[in-house]
């Protein structure tokens, strides 16, 4: 009697960790499930800018899979521009992505876009 208990003790642990997992997997990439995407207009920044935040957004995103369709998104992606820099040294902007899923679901994420003597570095991660 006692073997049963401790057997169905485990058994709930086990299950108790492979749903707290199961929910940690989903929640940490906000670009689980997306195939394709539509990114609204970034407002307020000069035309050059947004073709370099929507180029380089589009190579970040094919890089994960994901393909630019406004005709038939798994999502649509606000890009809100936090922090703009231009100068003589180069470009750097910082955005925040919000995505918003068709089952409802909203996530958040982290665009920055270095452009200088270096070169162009273009990164996206999840919002913390």
């Amino acid at each position: 009697m006692q073997m049963r208990w401790w057997l169905l003790g485990a058994g709930a642990l086990l299950t108790i960790v492979l749903v707290v997992w199961s929910i940690n997997e989903v929640s940490a990439d906000p670009l689980r499930g997306i195939e394709t995407v539509a990114i609204e207009p970034v407002e307020d920044v000069p035309e050059f800018v947004q073709e370099g935040v929507l180029g380089q957004l589009s190579v970040k995103f094919k890089d994960r899979g994901i393909r630019i369709d406004a005709a038939n998104p798994d999502a649509v992606i606000h890009i809100d521009v936090s922090k703009l820099e231009l100068n003589e040294s180069g470009f750097y902007l910082v955005a925040s992505l919000e995505i918003k899923k068709k089952t409802g679901e909203q996530r958040k994420m982290v665009f920055t876009l270095s452009i200088d003597k270096n070169g162009i570095n273009a990164e996206l991660k999840k919002k913390s």
